[in-house]
Formats: C-alpha cells, sequence, structure tokens
C-alpha cells in the first residue's frame, strides 16, 4: 500500500489521520500533518479472561405494527370522576403518575388533551380506558396490493396522472 501523502510505500499497517476534513491512510512519517482519525468498534471492549455477549438488536421493521390510538372525547369527566371515586386531589394523582399537578387540572378542565404516554399512565393508575383503537382501512394499490407499499407501476402512473 502506498501512503496518500507522499506516495512512498508503507511498511507495516497504515496510519488513518484526518487532513483537512479528508480521512487518509499515510505512513508514520506523513501522519503528522493531521490528527489521528477515530475509529469505533461495533463489538464491546472486552478484558481478558472473560467472555463477550452481543445481542443483536430488533428493529420494529417489517414487525408487528403498533395500533393506532386516539384519547376519546369525554377523557376529562372520565379523569376527574375515576380520581373523585378513589378519593385522590390533583396533587396526589399528579404525584402518582409523576405529572406536575398543572397539567392534571387542565387535563380534568378539558383544556389539555393528554398524550399517549399520559393517557397510558392515567389508565395504569386509574384504572379507566381512555384510548380507543383506531381501525385501519386498508388501501389498496393499482397493483391490487394491500401491504400499503408502491411498487415501481404505481408510481410510474401516478407520475402519468399528475
Amino acid at each position: 500500500m502506498e501512503c496518500e501523502v507522499c506516495g512512498r510505500k508503507i511498511w507495516g499497517k497504515p496510519v488513518s489521520v484526518v487532513i483537512e476534513g479528508t480521512e487518509m491512510k499515510t505512513c508514520k512519517q506523513c501522519a503528522r500533518f493531521g490528527r489521528e482519525a477515530k475509529t469505533w468498534s461495533r463489538l464491546p471492549r472486552r478484558e481478558p479472561g472473560k467472555a463477550v455477549t452481543v445481542t443483536k438488536k430488533r428493529y420494529p421493521y417489517g414487525g408487528k405494527r403498533e395500533p393506532i390510538v386516539e384519547v376519546v372525547e369525554d377523557y376529562s369527566n372520565i379523569i376527574r370522576r375515576a380520581r373523585e371515586a378513589r378519593k385522590l386531589t390533583q396533587e396526589e394523582l399528579g404525584r402518582k403518575i409523576n405529572e406536575k399537578v398543572s397539567v392534571i387540572a387542565r387535563l380534568e378542565a378539558g383544556k389539555m388533551k393528554p398524550s399517549v404516554e399520559i393517557a397510558k399512565k392515567l389508565e395504569r393508575a386509574l384504572d379507566i380506558k381512555i384510548l380507543e383503537e383506531i381501525a385501519e382501512e386498508e388501501e389498496y394499490s393499482a397493483s391490487g396490493k394491500a401491504s400499503g407499499e408502491l411498487t415501481i407501476g404505481d408510481i410510474i402512473k401516478i407520475k402519468k396522472k399528475g
């Protein structure tokens, strides 16, 4: 392998350096003209004599879709009635679900619609149901598939129309 700076043959392992924003493989003499490029390993470092376990991450691609949920219309009354039935103050409920008292007050007044995260906390804490699943309509493409994915043929037909 040749040095990308001076062109001399590199004996041994080349040094990766960044010179003016470009990563280059250089000899040890030319490495002084740049700063050493950081290299990252995907595997964790292991100590001698100890085993390393590498777990694969699971991504939601192609997996089961998360259901689409929406907060019910009468959420404010449901929250207030459930809190009062359990004889909790707004402060106590706020502490229980780790939210501010002002958030609880605004939810009960109907001035703020809860996020899905807050709605789930309220459902667990008060044993209520304020999230409802929305049924998805299956869309059929020009190719007749219900997958919702476009094919190249679908894209060509869309461009011809537009």
